[in-house]
């Protein structure tokens, strides 16, 4: 049994940070692509499928605990708990931070890279799951606010959004990011005004 790991919303300013696990006894040799270069559709379509080949396991990090904690660690803790709930005799990951700090805390042994969704199917088939439940969490806050875009800070709908209606945004939106600051702030007038 071996695990692939990653994430999806790592760098957003809005919904939650989902971190997914895919574990299985034998490669997804029909998952070749990570979910970067992939269309909306073809993510779903694919991950109905890793479903039912391999056992998902997700974990979903709130804006409010992104905001209490350091990110990394945060993320680290979840790999911890995980891999010690559910077996697997390796894991591949795609790394967040460095891999050889990746590697000495966990309790199997791992192969964390950079751009690992690329390299390995199990990895690519994480990289599906963790975007599909992502996404479906930001439609869940745009059913009860309206749409804001895709939570990211580069998405100019999202920081419009933030900008004009940061009353509505606030549960969802990580607070001290500084993006969120630089969004908010008044602008500051030049002598070139």
């Amino acid at each position: 049994m071996i695990v692939g790991i990653d994430e999806a919303g790592r760098g957003s300013l809005v919904g939650p940070l989902v971190i997914a696990f895919v574990f299985s006894d034998h490669p997804l040799d029909f998952v070749d692509k990570d979910s970067k270069q992939l269309s909306p559709k073809e993510r779903e379509q694919l991950y109905q499928k890793i479903k039912q080949h391999a056992k998902v396991v997700l974990v979903k990090l709130s804006p409010s605990e992104i905001d209490a904690n350091n990110i990394n660690w945060l993320e680290l803790q979840a790999l911890q708990k995980v891999l010690s709930t559910y077996k697997a005799e390796k894991a591949f990951i795609d790394a967040f931070t460095d891999p050889k700090k990746i590697e000495s805390v966990l309790p199997i042994p791992v192969q964390a890279e950079f751009k690992a969704d690329e390299k390995y199917s199990i990895v690519a088939a994480a990289s599906i799951a963790a975007k599909v439940e992502r996404d479906k969490e930001i439609a869940k806050i745009a059913d009860k606010i309206g749409f804001f875009g895709s939570g990211y800070p580069s998405d100019p709908i999202t920081r419009d959004y933030v900008k004009n209606h940061p009353e509505k945004i606030e549960p969802y939106v990580r607070k001290k990011w500084s993006t969120l600051k630089e969004l908010l702030a008044p602008k500051q007038h030049t002598l070139d005004d």
